[in-house]
């Protein structure tokens, strides 16, 4: 069997849930990843399932800052050379092909961390089409992700929250409801300079922007939950709305059992919301 991706064993479990890791990856010419390819699969999605805008953005950016085509998804992807256009497929495990191409990176990626906590949860993948030059603006992101470049070039820079407050009110506003885009500039970023074949292991919630090279750029994100990370994010929603009753929460992981029942309230709150059409 032919491996997709080269990831250093003992480098990964050294780097899981903490610091951005290379990788490597035999992705280049997949067929699923031609311009052509996306452009149809583009098509395919839910119109929700698509993201967009014009791509000469800052690096710090309000998303009411971000200016978007009116074109066709599809007449987007295919004219992403010249029209200055930054676009994302969200899910595209919902496209049997693609679901077999993400599955299939997963399953490598999976004898890598499996133990007891890191068992594989939400499976999703997602695929990047950038213009030359195109910025995306510091952002988190709540995912396990290996970024997988596979045509141009770009500079992926994963940095760190400026202090554990802004942290937990960042990450307790996005569960509920926020944006991804932060309004600070990440600290002591690593710059990935990413070529065709390249990766990088990104864990959740670490602040990154990204900045394209001079070509069109394809990149192919696989992503996945842990039980932990699963956790962390119905803690920061339950913090959340503690926040804004004037407490001052802590963080996850400093009590696992107090995680454990924030993270059971969470769940129960969101389901209540769900059954009387409250969110």
């Amino acid at each position: 069997m032919t491996t997709l991706l080269n990831i250093d064993d003992a480098g990964l479990r050294d780097h899981f849930d903490s610091a951005p890791l290379w990788v490597a990856h035999e992705l280049t010419d997949h067929p699923l990843l031609t311009v052509e390819a996306i452009a149809q699969l583009a098509e395919r999605l839910p119109g929700d399932r698509i993201e967009h805008n014009y791509g000469n953005v800052a690096k710090v950016a309000a998303p009411d800052q971000v200016e978007r085509s009116s074109q066709p998804v599809g007449q987007i992807a295919r004219e992403i050379e010249t029209n200055g256009s930054w676009m994302v497929l969200k899910n595209i495990e919902r496209d049997p092909e693609y679901k077999r191409l993400l599955d299939e990176c997963l399953e490598e990626v999976d004898t890598h961390i499996r133990s007891g906590q890191n068992v594989m949860t939400e499976r999703e993948g997602f695929i990047f089409l950038s213009a030359p030059g195109s910025m995306t603006p510091a952002h988190t992101d709540p995912e396990h992700n290996f970024l997988l470049q596979i045509r141009g070039t770009k500079e992926m820079n994963v940095g760190l929250f400026p202090d554990q407050l802004t942290e937990q009110v960042t990450l307790e506003e996005t569960f509920n409801g926020g944006h991804r885009n932060v309004s600070w500039e990440p600290k002591d970023p690593t710059c990935f300079d990413l070529t065709p074949g390249d990766g990088v292991y990104v864990y959740p919630h670490a602040p990154h922007w990204v900045v394209n090279g001079q070509q069109v750029s394809v990149s192919l994100s696989i992503t996945f939950a842990t039980r932990e990370s699963e956790r962390s994010r119905h803690v920061y929603r339950l913090n959340g709305k503690l926040r804004k009753l004037g407490l001052d929460p802590k963080p996850p992981g400093r009590r696992a059992g107090v995680d454990r029942a924030k993270a059971f309230t969470a769940r129960a709150i969101g389901k209540a919301g769900r059954l009387t059409g409250g969110g």
